[in-house]
């Protein structure tokens, strides 16, 4: 669970970086900023939710499928994006050891969560800040 929040957490950092800086780029300043995080939070919330769609009924009784998990153990993406291997080097995860596969959560999976956090930055800039 730590390298999903991990990964959320770095999904919502960067997004919200990018969204500051095309909001004060584009003269829009915070609010524009808050609105390109809705959006991003939205699309990144839609296009996770197709993710982890199952593909076929016969998915959801296969365990391997449901936890991204085929054959021996293996991951079924074994390689990593860089960053997959940027989040990997990011405290606390680099701080505990990785869990074994099977109880990884896959990469959609992270990116729903990471979606999740960048609606909430969102949402606090609106509520909690006034933006």
């Amino acid at each position: 669970m730590i390298d999903a929040l991990t990964y959320a957490g770095a999904v919502a950092a960067i997004s919200t970086i990018c969204a500051v800086v095309l909001g004060l780029i584009t003269g829009g300043g915070l609010s524009r900023a808050k609105l390109v995080l809705f959006f991003v939070g939205f699309i990144l919330l839609g296009y996770t939710t197709s993710r982890l769609w199952p593909r076929s009924p016969s998915d959801l009784e296969d365990e391997a499928a449901l936890s991204g998990v085929s054959g021996d153990s293996i991951p079924e993406t074994a390689d990593q994006t860089r960053f997959q291997a940027l989040v990997a080097s990011l405290p606390p995860k680099r701080w505990f050891p990785a869990p074994p596969p099977e109880d990884r959560i896959n990469p959609a999976g992270k990116l729903f969560f990471g979606s999740l956090a960048v609606l909430l930055i969102s949402y606090l800039m609106e509520a909690a800040f006034g933006i």
